[in-house]
């Protein structure tokens, strides 16, 4: 059987449990294929209404960046021949992994990330990606334990 080389493989990440499948399964995805691995990790500051306050914002970014560095070390420790890319990107995120999913030849989500309707089996972000993403879509579902 011959195996279908890719250039790129693109995977969203979030260090939700569902996120974390999802790295591990692109990750051997990109090896089989000969790809480059691109995580990305988007984040967008609050929304705060009339009236809300917020300290340092710059803390957002800083937060998001640390986990991007986490998720990335353990990907290195994992898979340490894996051609890796990782982008931390302001904005939201559906439309931040759909614009770069425009140079890539999978896209990989898990199938709900941080959001608070714990009981959705597909997040926003799987929705969007399903319906609108210009690359195939493969979202990995963690069963409830």
């Amino acid at each position: 059987m011959q195996i279908t080389q890719f250039n790129k493989v693109i995977v969203g990440v979030d260090g939700s449990p569902s996120s974390n499948a999802a790295l591990e399964w692109a990750a051997q995805e990109a090896e089989i294929r000969g790809a480059t691995l691109e995580l990305i990790h988007a984040w967008n500051y609050p929304n705060l209404g009339y009236g809300g306050y917020v300290a340092v914002l710059e803390d957002f970014e800083k937060d998001a960046s640390s986990l991007l560095d986490e998720v990335v070390a353990s990907v290195k420790k994992g898979h340490p021949n894996l051609k890796l890319v990782s982008s931390l990107l302001q904005g939201p995120t559906a439309q931040t992994i759909m614009d770069r999913a425009k140079e890539a030849d999978m896209v990989v989500v898990g199938s709900r990330g941080r959001g608070g309707f714990s009981g959705l089996l597909l997040g926003s972000v799987g929705q969007q990606l399903v319906h609108h993403c210009p690359a195939p879509v493969v979202i990995i579902h963690l069963p409830e334990s």
